[in-house]
């Protein structure tokens, strides 16, 4: 739903006035209308945490939807009246990414205090900083990330480095939170039913078997903004792929970006495509080592502290003309870079064969970016949130 200015202001000023409820909070669905992220796992935190509190789960995507109602959990399809109703009483609205201000769905939350938990720490430059790098930024879309990037009563961190270097540097926020991801309790717990709501269930269920019998590996590329790929590029080739997992009893899961290209992998006995839509996180535990580029998947893949292995086949061409990065790649990437598919392979054989040498590396790495490794982040962000909103946290334990 999208509106324009004038229809717009007339909504927030209304709204403005409207009174608000301290114990209604309003979850707002992500970008692509996935069930996932950080923005998920505190919802539910709240419902099994804070049952005192009214919370609601925003989407514009019927059939998620329906599925939330049909187990039971309270949500709400924008822009139908219920949805207006909860945006409009709410005391909190609670987003990790930007669709809801894409969408307008902000509008009809005017007055209530935004919670921005957003979707990943790096090392690539985003926001206020992004706006300054040297790569040619459009004017229009430097008013964009501005506009994007500002106007938050509390960001979510998860260590002092990264409220320092990054949130406090590129969002405008009067609070920022050091209390963790959410998504990363479900790392270091077993999953609850509620959590693989929105996850790829016929990818997991034979994850759990293959497992039993070979090494697993994920492989998780970023998106890039002109739309190309490692397969496009040409810089992976499947058949190449596929032989040297089948002799090294190797099973290989590929996650694609919500954004990115899908692919038909039905004639390979040991690839197997995830959902671009799913969420990964009840998932990666169930990995012995992760592949990537630029996605900051692996930062939180570092809770469970196993190998990591970087192929940024065309990393001189991204950082220059795609994304410029805040910090040192090689600093900030603890595994073997690999620049064509010889490379990646040879370092893969060694990572499951247990030649690894970078453990230390992750290990530093996981602290420096998290102050926590104990499956409480959503207790620690929801306690923020209520008193954000006026509440006792004691009364509603």
């Amino acid at each position: 739903m999208r509106m324009d200015a004038s229809q717009a202001k007339i909504i927030a000023r209304f709204l403005a006035t409207t009174p608000r409820r301290p114990e209604n909070i309003v979850f707002i669905g992500r970008r692509g209308n996935s069930f996932s992220g950080n923005v998920k796992y505190l919802y539910l935190h709240f419902l099994e945490k804070h049952p005192q509190c009214k919370s609601v789960f925003v989407t514009e995507d019927a059939r998620l939807y329906g599925e939330l109602h049909a187990r039971g959990l309270p949500a709400a399809l924008f822009p139908h009246n219920e949805a207006i109703e909860a945006l409009a009483t709410a005391s909190v609205a609670v987003a990790d990414d930007f669709y809801f201000r894409e969408r307008d769905i902000h509008i009809f939350a005017t007055g209530a205090k935004i919670v921005q938990l957003w979707h990943g720490v790096g090392f690539k430059k985003i926001g206020f900083v992004e706006i300054e790098s040297s790569i040619a930024i459009p004017e229009e879309r430097k008013a964009h990330l501005r506009k994007m990037y500002s106007g938050y009563d509390a960001v979510l961190s998860t260590s002092p480095f990264y409220t320092e270097n990054l949130f406090k540097t590129s969002f405008g926020s009067k609070e920022i939170w050091e209390a963790g991801y959410p998504r990363n309790d479900v790392l270091l717990r077993k999953p609850t039913k509620n959590d693989l709501i929105g996850c790829d269930m016929d990818a997991y269920l034979q994850m759990v078997t293959i497992r039993k019998k070979c090494k697993t590996c994920l492989y998780a590329p970023t998106f890039r903004d002109d739309h190309s790929d490692p397969f496009v590029h040409g810089a992976l080739g499947f058949d190449t792929l596929s032989a040297f997992l089948k002799e090294n009893n190797m099973f290989l899961f590929l996650k694609m970006h919500p954004l990115s290209s899908t692919y038909g992998l039905e004639n390979l006995e040991n690839i197997r495509m995830i959902s671009n839509e799913s969420d990964i996180y009840p998932l990666l535990p169930l990995f012995d080592c992760l592949i990537t580029d630029y996605s900051s998947i692996y930062m939180d893949y570092l809770h469970l502290l196993r190998p990591v292995i970087f192929f940024p086949y065309d990393l001189t061409d991204y950082n220059a003309r795609l994304r410029e990065f805040q910090f040192d790649y090689d600093d900030m990437t603890p595994g073997p870079k690999c620049f064509d598919q010889d490379e990646l392979l040879r370092a893969l054989g060694a990572a499951v064969s247990g030649d690894d040498g970078y453990r230390k590396q992750r290990v530093r790495l996981r602290d420096l970016a998290f102050s926590h490794h104990d499956a409480r982040a959503c207790s620690r962000t929801a306690e923020h949130v209520v008193r954000l909103a006026g509440l006792d946290p004691q009364k509603l334990a």
